[in-house]
């Protein structure tokens, strides 16, 4: 399993459910920007960055193959938010640019 070297969060864009975007580094080599914390009914949760289809729907671009993986990347954005929500970790304001991207 790639190990997650770096977590940034993009504050400032709270929209709806929308918390933040996050972008994250794996193993200093790769990095996976377009996630989101969300916030739903039973609390935060991670979206993972995805592209609309020309058939309206939206796929994932990016995404962990087993569960464990998945809990790795959930939890490790997750707590990076949690420390810059609560004032203990340093925050990055999105640039102009971060947005969903969209095929059509």
């Amino acid at each position: 399993m790639a190990d997650i070297t770096e977590v940034r969060i993009f504050t400032g864009a709270a929209q709806g459910n929308l918390r933040a975007y996050a972008t994250v580094t794996l193993d200093d080599s790769y990095v996976v920007h377009g996630l989101k914390v969300m916030e739903g009914e039973n609390g935060l949760w991670v979206s993972m960055p995805a592209q609309r289809t020309r058939k309206g729907e939206f796929k994932d671009v990016f995404h962990p193959v087993t569960k464990e993986a998945r809990a790795a990347l959930v939890d490790a954005v997750l707590s990076k938010y949690e420390e810059v929500s609560q004032g203990q970790g340093d925050s990055v304001e999105p640039a102009q640019d971060v947005q969903e991207e969209r095929v059509e």
